[in-house]
């Protein structure tokens, strides 16, 4: 089967939430009532979750393009031990800071918003046409081969359908009571993605899970110099927002309209996260038949749950570590 002879870039969006500078610059912009979930410590917090990902791209998927890391002003300690212990090439790992990320939207900056940022990878400079997106806290658990994730200019999309009324609704009555009491409304991945699908006249959505996602360049691209206005809008919430569309699942459900995506059924995935059982997590870490995984605020586990993770991640990756990180340093 013929794909794309490109090589895919990989995407990984960082923050390192214990970074003083960073916690600064957040707390300024804090003055303002916002939800308690889109401030959540959890969802700045780093615990080398960012280097087994990259860990298991060189292991799982070697003929990848450039890995970028999409930071702010930041930079994962033991990055540079990549190249220097030759476990890569010198190119093969990239830092991309937000000035560079928001190139002509530097007004928009600072941001502590994943969806915004998310809104923006498209602008990556020298980004492959297709690329495979991943949050720091998911990884590769087997080999993927690139007609899995896209074949003859389609992308693979893996979920199912879910009607966006019911949703909806819920979404229309939160913020008819958010105008009676003033209450934030908490963001939510199901609104998200229900509003993702709306934009485009659809009143269906394809779930998406916590899995790396297939991003085709240009139909973000285009989509947004021809709405300029929905990414504006998109752009200016700093925190996350009730309001915002997951763009993911947008650049999912323009695929779907486009006929450029291959629908496929969910799929396991090795996922852990507080209070679920860590045992049955590490078992699955050695199923080959499960392609990818996810450790969800893995900072809120135990101190022993976090260990054997580590321990499992550690074993698991060894060869494409850096030998701080299998010496067991946390940063």
């Amino acid at each position: 089967m013929n794909y794309s002879k490109q090589a895919i870039d990989i995407v990984i969006t960082w923050v390192d939430g214990g970074d003083v500078e960073l916690q600064k610059k957040r707390q300024a912009y804090l003055t303002e009532v916002i939800a308690s979930d889109a401030s959540s410590t959890t969802r700045f917090a780093s615990n080398n979750e960012i280097y087994f990902a990259i860990a298991s791209v060189l292991k799982y998927m070697p003929d990848a393009g450039t890995i970028y890391i999409v930071t702010d002003q930041q930079q994962p300690e033991f990055l540079a031990r990549f190249a220097e212990e030759k476990i890569c090439t010198e190119d093969k790992i990239q830092v991309i800071d937000h000035q560079i990320l928001f190139k002509n939207y530097e007004h928009y900056l600072p941001t502590f918003n994943s969806l915004t940022i998310e809104a923006m990878l498209w602008n990556i400079p020298k980004l492959s046409s297709e690329f495979i997106y991943l949050n720091d806290d998911v990884f590769f658990n087997a080999p993927v081969n690139p007609t899995g994730c896209f074949e003859n200019d389609q992308v693979v999309v893996y979920g199912h359908w879910k009607k966006t009324a019911l949703i909806k609704a819920k979404y229309k009555f939160r913020k008819w009571l958010n105008r009676l009491n003033n209450k934030k409304l908490q963001p939510r991945f199901s609104i998200a993605q229900m509003l993702s699908a709306e934009m485009l006249g659809l009143n269906q959505y394809y779930a998406l899970d916590h899995r790396p996602h297939f991003v085709k360049t240009d139909l973000l691209q285009t989509y947004f110099q021809k709405n300029a206005n929905i990414l504006d809008a998109q752009l200016a919430h700093k925190f996350r927002h009730i309001d915002q569309f997951l763009p993911t699942a947008l650049a999912n459900h323009l695929a779907i309209q486009q006929n450029k995506a291959i629908l496929k059924s969910d799929i396991p995935i090795a996922y852990v996260k507080p209070n679920d059982d860590v045992d049955a997590f590490i078992q699955k870490l050695q199923d080959s038949s499960i392609q990818y995984g996810c450790i969800q605020s893995l900072d809120m586990m135990s101190e022993a749950q976090q260990n054997n993770i580590h321990q499992a991640m550690t074993n698991k990756f060894k060869n494409y570590l850096p030998q701080v990180i299998q010496n067991g340093a946390i940063k």
